[in-house]
C-alpha cells in the first residue's frame, strides 16, 4: 500500500472515531444509568482525540479535523497538493460516523445547533478553535516539544473547548465532526453548518500564522510528528 494511501485511512479512520464517541454518547445517553452531559461530552471528546493520535499520529500526523489540515497548509508544514484528498478522508470519516450511529440507534444524535446569534456563534468557533490549532501547530511542528506530549495537550485542550463552547455551539472545532450528525438530522443542523465551517477555519489559519510568527526561528521547526512534511516531500520528489 502506498505512503499516502495509508495516510488518507489514518485519517478517515481516526476522524471516524473522534466523531463516533461524542455522537454515540449523545445516542447512548438515552438509556438508563447514562451521562451524557456537558462533562461527559467534554471527556469522551477529549479522550478519543488523545487515543487516536496515540493511535495514527505516526503515520498521518493526526489531523483528523479539515481546518486543522488548512491551518498546517496556510503556515507552510502541510503540502497544498494533499489538502484536498486529506479533506476527503477526514469528511467521509466523520460522515460515516454519524452513519453507523444512526444505523446501530436512530437519526439526528449528536448534531451542533448553535443557540447564540450568529456572529457569536461563528465567535466562539474561532476561538475555541484558535485554541485548539494552536497548542497543535506548537507540540506537532516544534522540535523543542517531547514525543510524548501532543496527544495529551491536544485532547486537554479539546476537553476545555468542549467545557466552553459546549452550551453555546456545541463545542466542534471541526467540520468534519459537524457534518455528519447535520446530515443525518437535518432541519436547523444542515441550515447553520455552514457557521461550522466558517469559524473553525478562521481561527485555525489565525492561530498558526501566529504561531510562525513568535515560534522564533526556523531551525526549531518540522514538519507534523515522524516528520511528515518531509516524507510528503520525498513523495513529491519521486512523483
Amino acid at each position: 500500500m502506498s505512503g499516502m494511501r495509508r495516510r488518507y485511512i489514518a485519517e478517515f479512520v481516526g476522524t471516524f472515531g473522534i466523531v463516533f464517541a461524542p455522537v454515540a454518547l449523545s445516542a447512548t445517553g438515552t438509556f438508563p444509568g447514562s451521562d451524557n452531559g456537558l462533562m461527559a461530552a467534554a471527556w469522551a471528546s477529549g479522550l478519543s482525540v488523545v487515543a487516536m493520535i496515540y493511535a495514527l499520529g505516526h503515520i498521518s500526523a493526526a489531523h483528523f479535523n479539515p481546518a486543522v489540515t488548512l491551518g498546517f497548509a496556510v503556515a507552510g508544514r502541510f503540502p497544498w497538493r494533499y489538502v484536498l484528498p486529506y479533506w476527503i478522508a477526514e469528511f467521509l470519516g466523520g460522515i460515516t460516523a454519524a452513519a453507523v450511529v444512526a444505523l446501530l440507534f436512530s437519526r439526528g444524535y449528536g448534531a451542533h445547533v448553535p443557540v447564540a446569534a450568529v456572529a457569536s456563534a461563528i465567535g466562539v468557533e474561532a476561538v475555541l478553535t484558535f485554541f485548539l490549532m494552536l497548542v497543535i501547530i506548537s507540540v506537532a511542528t516544534d522540535k523543542r516539544v517531547a514525543g510524548a506530549v501532543p496527544g495529551l495537550a491536544i485532547g486537554l485542550t479539546v476537553v476545555f473547548d468542549v467545557l466552553i463552547g459546549g452550551p453555546v455551539t456545541g463545542g466542534s472545532m471541526n467540520p468534519a465532526r459537524s457534518l455528519g450528525p447535520a446530515l443525518f438530522a437535518g432541519g436547523k443542523a444542515i441550515a447553520n453548518y455552514w457557521i461550522y465551517v466558517i469559524g473553525p477555519a478562521l481561527g485555525a489559519v489565525v492561530a498558526a500564522r501566529l504561531y510562525e510568527a513568535i515560534r522564533g526561528s526556523e531551525k526549531h521547526a518540522q514538519g507534523a510528528p515522524n516528520d511528515l512534511y518531509q516524507a510528503l516531500h520525498d513523495i513529491e520528489l519521486k512523483g
